[in-house]
C-alpha cells in the first residue's frame, strides 16, 4: 500500500509540474480596443454575401433600401445602428486563417461597412454564432483575417434578404379617430358612424357636474351605429379596427403581380375615415395561400397571411350580417 501510495503522489506532483510550464508557456495576446462610432454620422450601410448586396441609405424621412428607396423596418435599423456603434472584442479565437470552420469564409461570411458620407467609419466581416449564442465571431482586418469573438449574438441583424430589411407595415391608424367606416361585399354594403349618445342618466349627469365644478375633462360616450340609426355590435367593430390599426403584410407583391391587382375587382373593400380616408383591398388566395391585398396607405401591394386575413374578414362580415359556412374560405370570392 504504500508503494502505491508513493506512486500516486508522483504522479500527482508531474500533473502539477505539467500545468504549471504549460500555462507558463501560453501565449499571451492582448485584444485589439475598438473605438465607438458616432452613430448619427452614418448614412449609408453595405450589407454584402456572397449572394447578395443590400444597400440601406439614410435620407430626410429615414432609412430605405436600395435604389428603389423601399422603406426599411425602423426597429430593425436601431437594432443594427446599436450593434455598428459599439462592437467589444472578447477573445482572440483562431491566427490559423481557419475561416470555413468559423463561417468566415468567402461562401458564408457578411461583410458589413458603414458610412457617413464616402468615409468608412465601421467595417467588419460576420461570421457564424459562438455555441454560447451570446457571442459571435467576426474578424477586422480583410488583410489580416485574425478571427475574434465579439460580444453579443448580431450575425442575424445583418444576414438578411433585402425583403426583410422592408418595412411590413401596411396601415396605421389611431382606432380612437376613426369616425365612418364602410365595409363591401359581394354587392352587400354597410355603413357604420360613431356619434355621441344622447342619453345620459341621472347619475352621469352628477358624475359631469361634478367633473365640471372640479374642472376635470367631461367624458364623451360614443357609440357606432348604422345609417339607420340602428345600433351595431360594438365589440366587433373594436375588434375589427383593433386588427387593422397596425397591419403588418407578410411579402410584398411584384410589379407584375400587383398590376394585375389593378385589374380585378377585390373580394372585400373596407373604408376607414378619419381626419384621411383609408381604403384596404382584400383580394383572392394565392398559391401559398396567403391573401393579397393592396391599401391607399401604401403603394406597394402585397400578401396577409390567411389567418389574418380571416380575422379581418370574420369581423366584417359580422358586421354585414353575413354568415359564415367556412372560415378558410375568407378572402375567396
Amino acid at each position: 500500500m504504500k508503494k502505491e501510495y508513493i506512486i500516486l503522489t508522483i504522479l500527482i506532483i508531474g500533473l502539477v509540474a505539467y500545468l504549471g510550464l504549460k500555462k507558463d508557456n501560453q501565449v499571451h495576446y492582448e485584444l485589439p480596443t475598438i473605438p465607438q462610432v458616432d452613430t448619427t454620422r452614418i448614412d449609408r450601410v453595405e450589407i454584402s454575401k456572397a449572394d447578395r448586396l443590400v444597400v440601406l441609405n439614410k435620407g430626410e424621412n429615414g432609412w430605405t433600401v436600395t435604389d428603389k428607396k423601399f422603406s426599411a423596418n425602423p426597429e430593425d435599423i436601431e437594432q443594427m445602428i446599436g450593434t455598428l456603434k459599439a462592437i467589444k472584442l472578447s477573445a482572440l479565437v483562431s491566427e490559423a486563417k481557419d475561416l470555413a470552420r468559423y463561417e468566415l469564409d468567402d461562401t458564408h461570411a457578411v461583410k458589413v461597412k458603414a458610412l457617413a458620407g464616402k468615409e468608412a467609419v465601421r467595417s467588419f466581416v460576420i461570421g457564424k454564432t459562438a455555441p454560447s449564442y451570446n457571442h459571435t465571431f467576426i474578424y477586422l482586418d480583410d488583410k489580416d483575417r485574425t478571427v475574434y469573438q465579439a460580444n453579443g449574438n448580431f450575425k442575424s441583424q445583418f444576414d438578411k434578404e433585402i425583403a426583410d430589411f422592408r418595412d411590413k407595415k401596411v396601415l396605421e391608424f389611431d382606432p380612437a379617430g376613426v369616425k365612418k367606416v364602410t365595409l363591401e361585399k359581394q354587392g352587400q354594403i354597410v355603413t357604420l358612424i360613431k356619434s355621441q349618445t344622447p342619453e345620459t342618466t341621472d347619475q352621469e349627469k352628477d358624475e359631469i357636474k361634478k367633473n365640471l365644478i372640479e374642472k376635470k375633462p367631461v367624458p364623451k360616450e360614443s357609440i357606432w351605429k348604422k345609417e339607420d340609426g340602428s345600433v351595431t355590435d360594438q365589440k366587433t367593430i373594436s375588434d375589427l379596427l383593433s386588427s387593422l390599426s397596425k397591419l403588418e403584410c407578410q411579402a410584398f407583391l411584384d410589379e407584375d403581380k400587383a398590376a394585375r391587382l389593378k385589374e380585378i375587382q377585390p373580394s372585400y373593400k373596407i373604408l376607414l375615415e378619419n381626419d384621411k380616408t383609408f381604403i384596404l383591398n382584400l383580394f383572392n388566395k394565392n398559391e401559398n395561400q396567403d391573401v393579397e391585398g393592396s391599401c391607399s396607405y401604401t403603394p406597394y401591394a402585397f400578401t396577409l397571411t390567411s389567418y389574418k386575413a380571416e380575422d379581418i374578414v370574420s369581423y366584417a362580415d359580422k358586421l354585414l350580417g353575413i354568415q359564415q359556412q367556412d372560415s378558410t374560405e375568407s378572402g375567396e370570392e
